[in-house]
C-alpha cells in the first residue's frame, strides 16, 4: 500500500500544501470550517506526518524554492533579489536549487525531473521557477508537480499555470510602432542564434507591427557572443544598414553601435539603436543606449508575490488572483536615438 503523502491530503481537500501545512503547525491561523475538514481528511485517509510535512514547527515562516538554470547571469542575481525581499516581507525563506543541465542534452528533461524530486522531497510550500527555455514537455512536467509553481520571467499559454514576467511581445510591438510613427520604415530586429522564448516573443511584437505597416520586416540572427557578433555584424554592416535596428539584448546592441561606429555610421544620424534591458552597459555605451527597460527586480517581486497569493488561499473556491501577471516597463531614450520631432 503507498504511503499518503501531504499532496495527497491537500488534493482530497481542495486546499494547498501551505493550508494544510498550517492545519499541522499553527491550526489557530486556520479559519474552523476549514481547519475540521483538512482535520477529518487527515484522519480518513491515516495520514501521519513527517518531519517535511510538518515544514518549520518551531519557525513563523514557510520555505520557498527558487529553480534557476545558472547563477552567472546577472539578470538572474536580481531578479533573485527582488524574490528575497519579497519574501522577507512576506515571512518565508528561500532555498535555491540550481538547474545547471544544458536544454540540448538528450537526457535533459530527465535530469530536471530528477531535480523536481528532490524539490518536492525537500518539503517546501511553492517554487519559482525561472526558466528562459520553456518547453511544451516542461509545462506537462510543471502540471503534475504538487504544489503551487509560479513561472518567473518567462512565457507560458497554459491557463492553469501561474506566471509572472514582462509582455515581452507587446514591449517589442510598441517600440516598433514608436520608431514607424517618428517616419522610419527600414526596421531590423536582431535576435540570437539560441533560441530564448523571451528573445522570440520580441520578435513577434515587432513582425507583428511591421506586417499591420505595411513594411518589409528583417530578422537577423547572431550567437549573442560579443567577439562572434562583431564578426557578423561587420558582414552584415558592410553591404548596408537599416535606419533603426532593434535588438533583443544590451550587450549585443552596444557591441552593433561599437561595429557600426568603425565603419564610419553616424549614430543616431544615419543609424538608431535600442536595446533590451537597460543594463549598465547601456550608460557606459558611447552614444548612451536607448533601451526598453526591462525591470527584473520588479519581476521577481511579482513573482513571489503571486506565489504568496496563491498559497495562502484556504479553500480552492476563494477567489484565485489572476493568474498570468505583468509588470510595467518603459523606454529609457537616450543619445543612440534621434530626438523626437
Amino acid at each position: 500500500m503507498n504511503q499518503i503523502k501531504i499532496y495527497d491530503v491537500a488534493g482530497a481537500a481542495g486546499v494547498s500544501l501551505a493550508t494544510v501545512s498550517r492545519v499541522l503547525n499553527h491550526p489557530e491561523k486556520v479559519k474552523p470550517a476549514t481547519r475540521e475538514k483538512i482535520e477529518r481528511i487527515i484522519k480518513e485517509l491515516g495520514y501521519k506526518p513527517n518531519l517535511n510535512a510538518k515544514g518549520l514547527a518551531s519557525s513563523k515562516s514557510t520555505t520557498v524554492a527558487v529553480v534557476v538554470p545558472e547563477l552567472t547571469r546577472s539578470s538572474i542575481a536580481e531578479m533573485i533579489n527582488g524574490i528575497a525581499d519579497c519574501a522577507r516581507r512576506r515571512g518565508y525563506l528561500l532555498r535555491l536549487f540550481v538547474n545547471n543541465k544544458n536544454i540540448r542534452d538528450n537526457d535533459a528533461l530527465e535530469k530536471e525531473n530528477d531535480l523536481w524530486q528532490d524539490v518536492i522531497a525537500s518539503g517546501v510550500d511553492g517554487v519559482l521557477y525561472i526558466n528562459d527555455e520553456l518547453t511544451e514537455e516542461h509545462e506537462k512536467m510543471l502540471m503534475d508537480i504538487p504544489m503551487d509553481v509560479v513561472l518567473t520571467n518567462t512565457a507560458c499559454s497554459n491557463p492553469k499555470l501561474a506566471m509572472a514576467s514582462l509582455d515581452y511581445k507587446k514591449a517589442a510591438y510598441e517600440i516598433t510602432k514608436e520608431m514607424i510613427k517618428r517616419g522610419n520604415k527600414k526596421i531590423w530586429m536582431i535576435t540570437t542564434i539560441r533560441k530564448y522564448m523571451m528573445n522570440d516573443l520580441k520578435v513577434d511584437g515587432y513582425l507583428a507591427a511591421m506586417k499591420e505597416s505595411g513594411l518589409e520586416p528583417r530578422v537577423i540572427s547572431v550567437s549573442g557572443k560579443t567577439e562572434l557578433n562583431e564578426v557578423d555584424y561587420n558582414e552584415i554592416l558592410k553591404e548596408e544598414h537599416p535606419e533603426v535596428a532593434i535588438i533583443v539584448r544590451d550587450s549585443m546592441a552596444v557591441s552593433f553601435i561599437n561595429v557600426a561606429r568603425l565603419l564610419n555610421i553616424s549614430i543616431p544620424e544615419d543609424l538608431q539603436v535600442i536595446g533590451f534591458q537597460n543594463t549598465r552597459y547601456a550608460e557606459l555605451s558611447r552614444p548612451k543606449l536607448t533601451c526598453v527597460e526591462t525591470p527584473i527586480y520588479g519581476i521577481g517581486e511579482k513573482a513571489m508575490d503571486l506565489l504568496t497569493s496563491l498559497m495562502e488561499r484556504e479553500e480552492e473556491t476563494e477567489e484565485m488572483p489572476e493568474l498570468k501577471q505583468y509588470v510595467d516597463y518603459s523606454v529609457v531614450w537616450r543619445d543612440s536615438t534621434k530626438k523626437e520631432n
